[in-house]
């Protein structure tokens, strides 16, 4: 079940180099490598298919995306109703606040699809991986922020066990050394930390903590590194896109 060395593959980048991207809004700052949607500094939550949608028209606008382009970048070789990609539309412009009658910011191209409207900011950096999570003798990278675990490609470790759901859980990796946050996503078979199941509110979980995603079982290590420098760095990307 975890036979296979995989990097983390997703619009964050990994450590060879690739970028990610910071992106300003109105009072909104979205954060492509740990995928963290924040208003004035509050964080939002978000789907992992309405991140994965949300970056793509951030970094498409001022261009319209077709429904056809998202069908097949949103779910490659899977079959899905229309509705599906609209009530993602509905959640990012329920998170931003946004309305489909007079859009600030998600705008509809009747007949064809969608882009992003309104004025953004953009800078880039290259994210540093602050954990690894370990299952068996395979290890998977994970950033800054949320990290998703399923089976569906989609997600940032992909775990292709029957007893994991496609959208499992959510790991998140703050600046903490010692402990990270878990959450479960409504998953059939579970998700548990030291035997106990958890729910979708995050809980606060100390290193070496064994977890299991249905029958996988996997533990996280964080990483004892000087983080100062990656901080220093987003913090001097923040504040450029304060000043533009």
């Amino acid at each position: 079940m975890c036979s296979q060395i995989r990097e983390r593959e997703s619009m964050a980048t990994n450590s060879r180099g690739r970028t990610a991207s910071i992106f300003k809004f109105g009072d909104f700052t979205y954060d492509s490598g740990s995928r963290l949607l924040t208003r004035s500094g509050a964080r939002l939550h978000l789907s992992p298919k309405a991140h994965q949608l949300l970056y793509l028209m951030l970094v498409s606008r001022p261009r319209a995306l077709s429904r056809q382009d998202l069908y097949d970048k949103l779910w490659p070789a899977t079959f899905v109703c229309e509705t599906n990609l609209a009530g993602v539309v509905n959640e990012i412009r329920r998170v931003l606040g946004d309305d489909a009658r007079a859009a600030q910011f998600i705008r509809t191209v009747h007949g064809f699809g969608y882009a992003f409207d309104g004025e953004v900011d953009c800078a880039d950096y290259v994210p540093v991986a602050r954990a690894t999570l370990i299952c068996g003798e395979t290890s998977y990278r994970l950033y800054q922020g949320e990290n998703s675990i399923g089976r569906s490609p989609d997600t940032d470790v992909m775990l292709p066990d029957s007893t994991i759901s496609r959208h499992h859980a959510v790991i998140i990796i703050d600046d903490d050394e010692n402990a990270f946050l878990i959450q479960d996503l409504d998953s059939t078979n579970g998700t548990y930390v030291d035997g106990q199941e958890i729910g979708r509110s995050p809980v606060l979980v100390a290193r070496r903590a064994q977890i299991e995603f249905g029958a996988v079982k996997v533990s996280v290590e964080l990483e004892r590194i000087s983080t100062t420098k990656h901080m220093k760095l987003k913090r001097h990307v923040r504040e450029h896109l304060t000043s533009v």
